[in-house]
C-alpha cells in the first residue's frame, strides 16, 4: 500500500471513530503530497474536506491553502506568469518588463479589507491565489456583487481614474495578489506608451460593479414577493455543493420565485456578513399544505436591524436561489394568505436592496 492510500484509510478511520484532530492531520499531510505533485484539483477538495469534517478548524483549513499557494508559485514567479499569460502575450517583451518590475507582492489574510468602497485606492491588483468578495454598503445594507479569485483583476475603476472605489474588496481566504501602483503610469508614458492602454483593454474584460449592481436592482423588482411567518433552516454549502457545518434557524421575511429573505441574530455585524457571497442551503415549509421546500442560493445582501432587547443584533439576509420556485406554489400561498386573512403587517418585512 502506497504512503497516500494508507492515509486516505487512516482518514477514514479516524473519522469513524470521531477522532477529527488526527484525521485533519492525516488530511494536511495528503494536502502537502499533492500540492507537491501540482495536483491541486485533489489538494483543494482535501482542503473542502477539511472544513466538512470541522467548519470550526479555521487554522488548519487557512494552513492547507498556504501549502497550496506556495506549491503553485513554486519554483519561481513561472506559476504567476502562466496565471496571466492572457495579458503577457499581447505585450512585448519591453513591455512585459515594465509591466513585471513595477509589481510588488501582498498578502491578505481572510477578512482583511484589500480596499474599501468610498476610499480612494491607488493600487491594481491582482489575484494570483486565494478567493475574494466585492461588497457594496448602502446605509445599513450591505450586499454581495461578485467574486475575484486567480487570475481576476480588482481596483481597476481607481486605478485609471481619480475616483472613489465603488466597492469593498474583503479577502475569503488567505488572499496572494501582485499589485502595481499608478505612479507607474507616468514612467509608463515616456517608456513604454502603448502598456496602459493594452492594460486598459485587458481590465475591461472584468464585470463593472455598477452595472451588476443595476442588474441586482431589477431582479428584486421585477419579481413579487410574499410575505408569511415560518421558520427557516440553513446550512453553508461547501465548493463541492453539500451542506457542511452546524444549521442554523432563522425566520422568513418573503418568499419569490427567485428567492427569499430571513431574519438571523448574530454577535456583531462581522459574523453577519460571513454569509455573504456564501452559498447557503434552506429548508422552509409554505403554507397552505406546509409542504417542505429545500433550495440553494447564493446570499446577496445583508442588512442589520436594531434590537434594543437583545444582547445579539437582528439581521435580515438575501438570498437568490440556484433554481426558481413555480410561479403555482407562490401563488397558491399568496392566495391562501388573503383568504384567511393571515397576510402579515410591514412589521417585520425587508425593504429592497
Amino acid at each position: 500500500m502506497s504512503e497516500i492510500s494508507k492515509h486516505l484509510e487512516m482518514v477514514e478511520n479516524f473519522r469513524k471513530e470521531g477522532n477529527i484532530k488526527e484525521a485533519i492531520n492525516s488530511l494536511l499531510f495528503l494536502i502537502t503530497k499533492h500540492a507537491q505533485k501540482h495536483d491541486f484539483i485533489t489538494a483543494e477538495s482535501l482542503r473542502e474536506k477539511i472544513i466538512s469534517l470541522d467548519p470550526m478548524a479555521l487554522s488548519e483549513a487557512i494552513r492547507a491553502q498556504e501549502i497550496i499557494d506556495t506549491a503553485r508559485l513554486k519554483p519561481n514567479d513561472k506559476g504567476i506568469l502562466e496565471i496571466w499569460s492572457g495579458l503577457y502575450d499581447q505585450l512585448t517583451v519591453d513591455e512585459a518588463n515594465a509591466l513585471f518590475n513595477e509589481t510588488h507582492e501582498a498578502t491578505f489574510r481572510p477578512g482583511q479589507k484589500i480596499f474599501e468602497q468610498g476610499i480612494r485606492s491607488h493600487n491594481l491588483y491582482f489575484i494570483n491565489a486565494g478567493q475574494a468578495k466585492h461588497l457594496f454598503v448602502q446605509g445599513d445594507r450591505e450586499m454581495f456583487i461578485k467574486r475575484s479569485g486567480p487570475g481576476n483583476v480588482a481596483g481597476e475603476d481607481t486605478f485609471f481614474d481619480a475616483s472613489q472605489c465603488t466597492s469593498t474588496l474583503v479577502a475569503i481566504d488567505r488572499v496572494k495578489a501582485n499589485f502595481i501602483s499608478n505612479e507607474a503610469l507616468k514612467n509608463w508614458a515616456v517608456t513604454v506608451p502603448q502598456l496602459e492602454g493594452k492594460l486598459k483593454t485587458f481590465c475591461a474584460k472584468e464585470e463593472k460593479i455598477n452595472d451588476l449592481l443595476k442588474r441586482n436592482a431589477m431582479d428584486r423588482r421585477t419579481q413579487r414577493r410574499v410575505v408569511f411567518p415560518g421558520r427557516v433552516l440553513i446550512k453553508v454549502v461547501n465548493y463541492s455543493g453539500e451542506p457542511v457545518g452546524n444549521t442554523m434557524q432563522g425566520k422568513i421575511g418573503d418568499v419569490s420565485i427567485g428567492g427569499a429573505s430571513f431574519f438571523i441574530k448574530a454577535a456583531d455585524r462581522e459574523h453577519a456578513q460571513m454569509l455573504l457571497g456564501n452559498k447557503l442551503h434552506l429548508r422552509f415549509n409554505m403554507p397552505p399544505n406546509m409542504v417542505e421546500f429545500e433550495r440553494i442560493g447564493l446570499a446577496l445582501g445583508v442588512k442589520h436591524h436594531h434590537d434594543a432587547t437583545n444582547a445579539q443584533e437582528k439581521y435580515s439576509v438575501h438570498i437568490k436561489f440556484d433554481r426558481k420556485l413555480s410561479d403555482k406554489d407562490l401563488s397558491e400561498t399568496e392566495r391562501f394568505l388573503k383568504l384567511t386573512g393571515r397576510v402579515p403587517q410591514n412589521t417585520g418585512r425587508f425593504d429592497k436592496i
